[in-house]
């Protein structure tokens, strides 16, 4: 049964509160740090600071930040203090948050966060125990949902890139032929360009603040040269306006170009990502090596690209087929 229609309560500071009311309630999604007690506010807020200066990337501290405010948000809606909440109400805020979002796997991240946050307060003497250790966690959804693309297609969409020139080929290459995030490709700097035994290289800002080296293909090192256009620093990538290019001006040229390639299909830049990593198995690439390229910190990660690329073409019902023609 849902939260929604459970008729549960939540214990709050005044009193039993009705669920219902609150998650129907506007302000529960408002991303505004407020608690009932203004000096309780005013140490949540230094808290939640101190805990996201430990981490040195700007797209992990944002990422996490969004995903405190929601569940502070939700304890504002039914008077609860963060700092003094149990785990029944970890629970029902996750009953709460599985009815608000499309994917159990944004759940998952969200309960993460609070686990990390949680931790890190036990940890610098601020709370005794977390109410989250013996919470039960939603397991995450494996199903591949990418948008799979062929290999001509791929070839179709680097080549609109390259016509089109400048910083949108060298996004293109980099998300393509580098498999890299989003983010890191819109953060990368010219000063993060080098050479080293030969290679071309970039040094990446990655997920989890890891930096990481990474060499460029020839086609990838022309394209970045048209987007450096003989300047000394700055960002590599330039919107239309000159500014540092954005995640959501990647997304719009990843998918205006896939519009001009005639591929119908939805394309993200998280759909080259996954495009690249499978066709590096497709390439014959060891899957240690394929690992390494994703960055991939565990390897079961990268094990089921390998598993999912061939979800249909190693489907028992061939063998079954073949088996029962041969005895015809």
């Amino acid at each position: 049964m849902g939260l929604a229609n459970s008729g549960c309560e939540v214990l709050g500071r005044d009193g039993p509160c009705d669920v219902r009311a609150a998650a129907r309630s506007p302000d529960v999604t408002d991303v505004t740090v407020t608690v009932l007690d203004p000096s309780a506010e005013i140490r949540l807020h230094r808290l939640t600071g101190a805990f996201l200066a430990g981490y040195r990337n700007a797209n992990t501290r944002s990422s996490y930040l969004q995903q405190l405010h929601r569940w502070f948000a939700w304890c504002t809606a039914h008077q609860l203090d963060p700092l003094q909440v149990e785990r029944t109400h970890v629970e029902l805020y996750l009953r709460w948050f599985e009815q608000q979002v499309a994917s159990i796997n944004t759940v998952c991240h969200g309960i993460s966060v609070l686990a990390s946050f949680y931790r890190w307060l036990v940890q610098t003497g601020q709370l005794d125990t977390t109410p989250i250790a013996a919470v039960r966690r939603p397991s995450r959804d494996e199903t591949p949902r990418q948008t799979r693309l062929t290999r001509h297609e791929l070839a179709d969409w680097l080549n609109t890139a390259e016509q089109t020139g400048g910083a949108i080929y060298a996004m293109a290459c980099l998300l393509l032929l580098n498999g890299l995030r989003v983010s890191e490709v819109c953060g990368i700097d010219i000063d993060d360009l080098a050479e080293e035994r030969w290679h071309h290289t970039v040094t990446i800002h990655g997920k989890g603040d890891k930096d990481a080296t990474i060499p460029l293909a020839p086609r990838t090192r022309a394209a970045v040269e048209q987007a450096v256009d003989d300047r000394d620093h700055g960002p590599l990538l330039r919107n239309q306006w000159g500014n540092r290019m954005s995640r959501n001006n990647a997304a719009a040229a990843v998918a205006r170009l896939a519009r001009e390639s005639g591929i119908s299909r939805r394309m993200t830049p998280h759909t080259l990502r996954h495009a690249a990593i499978t066709a590096a198995l497709n390439a014959g690439a060891h899957l240690r090596d394929v690992q390494d390229f994703a960055r991939h910190a565990d390897p079961k990660t990268t094990m089921r690209y390998d598993r999912n690329r061939h979800s249909l073409d190693r489907h028992a019902t061939y063998a079954i087929a073949q088996y029962i023609a041969g005895s015809e």
